[in-house]
This record gives structure tokens, sequence and C-alpha cells, in this order.
């Protein structure tokens, strides 16, 4: 099953459906197929809120087309301690569009650590990504569930649904089939469906079940029912990040 990717949008904006491939739906309260988002700028509002804020100096500076003074103005606010600073650098170097910054993976981590240690979901997403795929670090997929995690955990869909993947699985952390139940229902609930696939024809189906259908039809009835209940009473963890 195929993770979804928010950063390195160059790097991943083919959309194909290959066997065990997912795509996502970015709207809320749906389960049909569609282009999955490609970059964080594809995911401008998540549970945390709004994360282009228009006021800020530095984002109008980039609306402008005034690239080098955006990346300075941040450099700047993000030595004095601002998050948002922080997590747009990680973005920009993370993608290194053309006319914007040349792409850095070093600096990308040093920024989205910054953001994600003050609460940044969608940094600790993208930490996950650099993590998962070996860009600028050795792959590290213990590294990249944990950061991954910790989206799920404040309440990121595009987290929730990666972790979910990873504990169905047992890539980088231990399985377990209620959490990923957990974790997939909660995705499903923030828009992030897989879509319907059958395996055995590597084609979209609507009559196939989703990743979440799929793994309630082959767990108890006991640990499908702790799964939704366990969906039912999460609380996404909110302020700066502990233990990292």
């Amino acid at each position: 099953m195929q993770r979804l990717m928010i950063g390195l949008g160059a790097a991943i904006a083919v959309a194909a459906v290959v066997l065990g491939a997912v795509f996502l739906s970015p709207q809320v309260g749906t389960k049909s197929a569609s282009v999955r988002p490609t970059t964080a700028e594809a995911a401008l509002k998540h549970p945390l809120g709004e994360m282009r804020d228009r006021k800020d100096p530095g984002e109008d500076h980039y609306i402008q087309g005034r690239y080098p003074e955006a990346i300075e103005y941040w450099i700047g606010a993000a030595a004095k301690g601002s998050a948002y600073a922080a997590h747009r650098l990680g973005v920009e170097y993370m993608d290194g569009k053309p006319g914007v910054v040349q792409r850095d993976y070093a600096k990308s981590m040093q920024y989205h650590t910054q953001a994600a240690r003050a609460g940044i979901a969608l940094s600790m997403f993208d930490l996950g990504s650099l993590n998962e795929f070996g860009n600028g670090v050795d792959k590290n997929m213990p590294l990249a569930a944990r950061w991954y995690g910790h989206s799920a955990d404040y309440g990121l869909a595009q987290g929730q649904y990666n972790y979910a993947t990873m504990l169905e699985s047992g890539d980088g952390v231990p399985r377990d089939d209620v959490e990923a139940l957990k974790f997939f229902i909660l995705a499903a609930r923030g828009g992030f469906s897989g879509v319907p696939f059958n395996a055995q024809t590597s084609k979209i189906d609507q009559k196939a079940p989703t990743p979440a259908q799929f793994l309630e039809e082959r767990i108890t009835k006991e640990q499908a029912a702790e799964g939704r209940q366990r969906a039912d009473s999460f609380r996404a963890a909110s302020g700066p990040l502990q233990g990292e």
C-alpha cells in the first residue's frame, strides 16, 4: 500500500494506479478517487488550522513572486523562534522549486525539526517522508514511523493514514491492527480514504473495500469494535511536541 507524501512535489507528481497503490481524496467526507496532494501547500487547511498566513510578510513576498525576499524574511524570523517561518522554509528547501530556492534536504530537515518541535503537524509529516524515502538522510523506517505517528497524534489526517499503513504492515513499527484501524477511521473522517482497489485485477473497483474496510474484514469483531471506540475517543494533541 502506497503512502502519501506532502513535500517533494516535483518527485511525485505522477498519478498512476499500480498494484497495491492508494490514491487519497483531500475532500472531507468523500471516498472517491482524486489526484493526491503533492506539496505542503496543497494542504492549506488541516486540523491544526490555516498554514498559509496571508498576513505574514514573507508570505506577501512569496505571493508577489519576490522569492529571495521571502526566504530571507523567513530565515530571520525562524532564527527568532517563528515556527511558521521554520515550517515554510522546511517546505521550500524540501521542494526546491525552480526560481525559489535550491533544494537542500539538510536545511529542510533543520527547519522542519524546529517547526515540528513547536507543534506543527505538517512538519512532523514531512520529517516522516524525509526519513521514509532517505532524502538527505539514510532511510530510516522506525524514525519515519515515529514522525508520522506524531503527526497522527496531532490530528493530521495525512499522517493518520500513513501511520495506519505502517501499523497494519508492521513497517518501522510493531504491527497493531487495532491501532491501524483507529487511524484509518480518523484519516477517513479527515478526508483521506483509500480508493476501493481490487488487488486481483489491479483496477479501481467501487465495490472493493477501502483500506479500513479491508482491514476490518480480516480482524475479529472485538478488534474492530475496539478500533472504532479508540477512534471515537481520540483527541488531537496540541502545543509543543514533547520528547523530541
